[in-house]
C-alpha cells in the first residue's frame, strides 16, 4: 500500500515537472517570436507621450526593436534608459530613397552619433528600375562605412519594383556587408524568394503584418524579423497565448 502511494506521488510530481517544462518552453518560444517584432513608430500622429509609452512597452516585452525617424532618436534614447531591452532603429530617406547618397550617409552618421543602434535606409528606387545596380552597390558600401559599427538595413519599395528587380537588388545588397534587407510591401511568397536570393548573407525583414496569422505566415516563409505598426499588441498576444496553453 505504501509503495502504491509513493508511486502515485512520484507520478504526480513527474507530471507537474513536465507541465512546468512545457510552460517554460512555450515562454521561450513566445519570447523568441516577440524578439522578431519591430514596432513602426513612423506615423505623423506620433507624439512624445505615445513615443514614451511605446518605448516603455517595447522595453518591458523585450520587443525586437522600434523604428523611428532620425529626429526622434535622442528622445527614444532617453525613454529607453540606460539598459534598453530592444533595438533603436532610425528610418532614413523614406519612401523612395530619393536623397543623394551623401545626404543619406550624413543622416546615418548623425543617427549613430545620436545613439541609434541600427539604421534602415531606403534604396534608390529610380536607379534600381533603371537597372543601375552599380549605383546601388556603391551606395550600400558608402552607407555601410558611414554606419561604423552599427547595423545597416536597406529598404526596398516592393510596390514600385518588379519581382526580378527586387531579387536582383537583394542579391547585390547581400554582397556589400549590409546586415538586413527590408521588403516594404512585399508578399510572403516574395519573402521566401528573397531569402533564397541572399543565400544567408543578410537577414530578411518583412512588413505590412497586422495579425498573428500573417506573422506566422511570413516567419514560416523565411522572414527573420517583422515590421508592424501594432507590434506591441501582437507581442502581448504571443505572450498571453504562451501562458494560457495547456
Amino acid at each position: 500500500m505504501e509503495n502504491s502511494l509513493t508511486d502515485a506521488t512520484n507520478t504526480a510530481s513527474e507530471e507537474e515537472q513536465f507541465k512546468e517544462f512545457r510552460r517554460l518552453k512555450r515562454r521561450e518560444e513566445a519570447a523568441a517570436n516577440v524578439a522578431k517584432l519591430e514596432c513602426d513608430c513612423l506615423s505623423p500622429a506620433t507624439d512624445k507621450t505615445t513615443l514614451r509609452e511605446l518605448c516603455r512597452s517595447a522595453n518591458s516585452m523585450k520587443l525586437g526593436g522600434i523604428v523611428v525617424y532620425p529626429y526622434m532618436v535622442k528622445a527614444c534614447v532617453a525613454y529607453l534608459g540606460a539598459d534598453p531591452q530592444c533595438s533603436l532603429i532610425a528610418s532614413i530617406s523614406s519612401k523612395c530613397g530619393g536623397d543623394a547618397t551623401e545626404v543619406k550617409a550624413d543622416a546615418v552618421k548623425r543617427a549613430v552619433k545620436d545613439g541609434v543602434d541600427e539604421t534602415e535606409v531606403w534604396a534608390p528606387t529610380f536607379f534600381i528600375r533603371d537597372g543601375n545596380f552599380v549605383y546601388l552597390k556603391r551606395e550600400c558600401k558608402k552607407l555601410a562605412k558611414a554606419s561604423r559599427n552599427r547595423a545597416l538595413r536597406i529598404v526596398l519599395d516592393c510596390a514600385a519594383l518588379r519581382e526580378q528587380e527586387v531579387l536582383k537588388a537583394c542579391s547585390v545588397i547581400a554582397e556589400t556587408g549590409v546586415n538586413c534587407v527590408r521588403l516594404a510591401g512585399g508578399s510572403s511568397e516574395l519573402t521566401a524568394k528573397v531569402k533564397s536570393a541572399v543565400k544567408g548573407k543578410c537577414m530578411v525583414k518583412s512588413d505590412g503584418i497586422n495579425s498573428f496569422a500573417a506573422f506566422a505566415n511570413f516567419t514560416v516563409m523565411g522572414a527573420d524579423c517583422i515590421h508592424a505598426s501594432n507590434a506591441t499588441e501582437l507581442a502581448a498576444q504571443l505572450l498571453m497565448q504562451a501562458e494560457e496553453q495547456e
